[in-house]
């Protein structure tokens, strides 16, 4: 005869980053990746001056922190969840500074988007899975 035994599958915890998150990422990536792009090619418009130079530089070294802050909060490290909320938080004081300053309300949509990712990667779920 033959016995009969309960073969239970052995379950793994996973730790998957929460929806909020991943959203968060996403975004992150894909405002830091179109910003970057779009600081070049919209400054090569205008001329490449001294101050076209260092506003690309300086926006180019911003991008790649967001690019790389937003792969670490995909991953579930504590620092890219710290450099998501730097770089939301820069965006929306960026997207004011443009409107007051040369009321390009082009910017507008980047500011939202940063309000997004701050009230994403804000969330409790978030913050208790990269800890």
């Amino acid at each position: 005869m033959t016995t009969l035994t309960n073969h239970r599958p052995t379950v793994t915890a996973t730790r998957r980053l929460p929806a909020p998150g991943l959203a968060a990422g996403i975004l992150v990536l894909l405002m830091g990746a179109i910003g970057g792009y779009g600081a070049i090619y919209f400054t090569g418009l205008e001329g490449w001056d001294d101050f076209g130079i260092t506003y690309v530089t300086t926006y180019e070294c911003i991008a790649v922190t967001a690019l790389l802050s937003g792969v670490a909060l995909l991953r579930g490290y504590r620092l890219g969840l710290v450099g998501v909320l730097w770089y939301a938080s820069f965006q929306v004081v960026f997207t004011l500074c443009k409107l007051v300053t040369i009321q390009e309300v082009e910017a507008i949509p980047f500011g939202v988007a940063a309000l997004v990712v701050l009230a994403l990667a804000t969330r409790p779920s978030v913050r208790t899975h990269v800890r």
